[in-house]
């Protein structure tokens, strides 16, 4: 009788004791691969907003002649606007030293990220000597906006990134729905499980990067805070409609959450301009596709996504651009970001005027250069939008396309 009561507790202790060990295990892993994904992403982001100012601020023609001419103070109160305008920035100033040779320079002690910039005219080609942009980033503040889970700073014990940050990870920080998964696999001792345990925390922090940088897109370009978004769902709905599946659509999705990435190089007071925009404005902001693919470029995840993003305002008779694209020409992601890009902003809030009504919106569209088989595919399945359900990787969900 004891032996029936006390080989049921032996066994349950031991597996309970090498499940512990397994799950640790896994956490320890989990930690030392998180904390590469983690690392990656915190450069990528200040990379990300380092290549927003120098585009918008510091490759700039007025910047430069009023350096040019001696400027400091109206230098500087232009650069005060920015410091408002990006999330992330503490300060940004004009100050002396040597101009770095590439677009910017990054170093950090750890806890405070300094970014400096040379001052150039729009083409590139001249350098004011002598004077340097500075903006400054608090890693506190920084890790902070990226809201990783199980991450914190800790100078003592915690292991630096390649920017000098101190982060540890929390190796015991179990929740309620831990103790679940355990007893789980206590009881069914289930390799599946675990992988998948491990998939789900691993899927968790990737998508913290992409988060990160779409929010701060946001921050930066209040005025349509949740047009990529938008854009994105309706591209993903279209893109499923059109027969896009697996790796395919989800580049699609991605490119069309990006697709206006590049308005953090446009200067503010364009992107807040509600009037009609001037011919030099409007050639300032015809830039912005040209500056997102580059900015995709920039980092080794998105690349290969930077042609549909380019092309996304390429029209099918070549009236577009940036390069006057014609028909088939034009990728077919970047025809579609192309449509649903333009029947958001017809039926969405924008603060220069009232939306219209989708049928409305896709009368008008009819008489546009856009791909109209396109068109007709969402002009005919637009009722059907409230029921569409995304798929689990979608990152955001905008809820005002079930009532449009």
């Amino acid at each position: 009788m004891k032996r029936k009561v006390l080989v049921p507790i032996v066994i349950v202790v031991l597996t309970s004791l090498l499940v512990l060990g397994g799950v640790i295990g896994i956490r320890i892993y989990a930690g030392q691969k998180n904390f590469k994904i983690v690392d990656q992403a915190i450069s990528s982001i200040v990379d990300l907003q380092a290549t927003a100012i120098y585009e918008g601020y510091f490759a700039w023609t007025r910047m430069y002649d009023l350096m040019l001419e001696g400027k400091i103070a109206e230098s500087n109160a232009l650069l005060m606007q920015a410091a408002s305008s990006y999330a992330l920035v503490a300060t940004i100033e004009i100050a002396p030293g040597e101009p770095p040779p590439a677009n910017y320079l990054v170093k950090s002690d750890g806890e405070l990220i300094r970014i400096i910039f040379p001052i150039r005219n729009d083409t590139e080609e001249l350098t004011i000597p002598n004077w340097v942009g500075i903006a400054t980033i608090s890693s506190e503040n920084l890790i902070r906006f990226m809201n990783i889970e199980n991450f914190k700073l800790d100078p003592v014990r915690g292991e630096k990134t390649a920017l000098g940050i101190p982060l540890s990870y929390k190796l015991f920080s179990f929740m309620p729905w831990d103790i679940v998964t355990m007893v789980a696999l206590v009881i069914l001792l289930s390799a599946l499980f675990i992988q998948a345990y491990f998939n789900v925390s691993s899927y968790f922090v990737q998508t913290r990067g992409l988060e990160s940088i779409i929010y701060l897109f946001e921050q930066t370009e209040r005025a349509s805070a949740s047009h990529s978004r938008n854009v994105a769902m309706l591209a993903l709905y279209v893109g499923k409609l059109l027969g896009l599946r697996g790796k395919r659509l989800k580049n699609l999705y991605v490119a069309a959450l990006l697709h206006d990435i590049g308005k953090i190089g446009i200067p503010t007071q364009i992107l807040a301009k509600t009037g009609k925009l001037d011919s030099m404005e409007f050639a300032q902001m015809k830039q912005h596709p040209v500056i997102s693919a580059r900015i995709l470029r920039s980092f080794k995840e998105f690349e290969h996504l930077s042609r549909i993003v380019l092309y996304h305002h390429e029209r099918m008779d070549g009236s577009g651009y940036p390069e006057g694209l014609k028909g088939n020409e034009i990728p077919l992601e970047s025809r579609i970001i192309a449509v649903v890009d333009v029947f958001e902003a017809l039926i969405g809030e924008r603060p220069y005027r009232s939306p219209i009504h989708p049928s409305s919106a896709f009368e008008k569209m009819k008489n546009m250069k856009l791909d109209q088989q396109i068109v007709e595919t969402l002009a005919k399945n637009h009722a059907q939008l409230a029921s569409f359900k995304p798929p689990r990787w979608v990152l955001s969900y905008s809820p005002w396309i079930i009532s449009a």
